[in-house]
């Protein structure tokens, strides 16, 4: 399919056929999350795909306040987020990856003084607030890339980004290292909603400079 095709077509589904969503389905569009931009290369996501009938009426009651459409969907694929991507560490062994497939041309000095040695560059100097607010940026990419692949798929998603992490990160039994950002519910679409209103592009695009209206 045209990606502007998928791009048109693409709804938040909250009504989803019974059907089992097949495997190398769900991997395919895991795959368009895994292969999404990231930051330095840190890919600061993790992804649980729970299909347990139960698992999910209990992500839906505890994490999602009752949100209906949760407990009505065959797959959620758990969105977390990892902060420590961003720390020195970690963020130095993405970028040296980088340096090694031949994307950057970076000596030590610069890729340890000038990139690693900026707050611009790298999140780690200004706290793990930061770190985490980073790490859910990329998940969001990552995120829409599945939405995407999924209309590619013949599939459904909708975006469930109003949780309780807390409650998350004990109904999934998450490491401390770990945090939910948001649910992804996967399926075949029970319903054909209207395209969505958007703001006009003249609301929103602008050339140069910002004009306010």
């Amino acid at each position: 399919m045209d990606l502007t095709d998928v791009i048109l077509k693409r709804r938040s589904i909250r009504s989803f056929k019974p059907d089992t969503v097949e495997k190398e389905k769900i991997e395919k569009v895991l795959e368009a999350a895994r292969r999404a931009p990231s930051w330095g290369n840190t890919q600061p996501w993790r992804f649980i795909v729970v299909q347990d009938k139960a698992k999910i009426e209990e992500l839906a009651n505890k994490v999602a306040a009752g949100q209906p459409q949760v407990a009505g969907a065959p797959v959620v694929i758990v969105c977390c987020g990892v902060p420590e991507a961003f720390s020195r560490k970690q963020h130095r062994e993405a970028l040296k990856q980088l340096i090694d497939y031949g994307v950057m041309d970076w000596p030590d000095e610069v890729l340890d003084n000038v990139v690693l040695g900026n707050e611009q560059f790298a999140p780690y100097h200004l706290g793990e607030r930061v770190m985490t607010i980073k790490a859910g940026e990329q998940i969001m990419i990552a995120a829409a890339y599945m939405t995407l692949e999924a209309v590619n798929q013949g599939l459904a998603t909708c975006w469930v980004g109003a949780i309780s992490p807390k409650a998350a990160q004990e109904v999934m039994g998450l490491p401390d290292n770990l945090f939910a950002h948001d649910l992804i519910l996967l399926g075949y679409p029970g319903e054909d909603p209207k395209i969505r209103p958007r703001k006009d592009f003249k609301e929103i695009i602008f050339w140069e400079k910002y004009k306010k209206a």
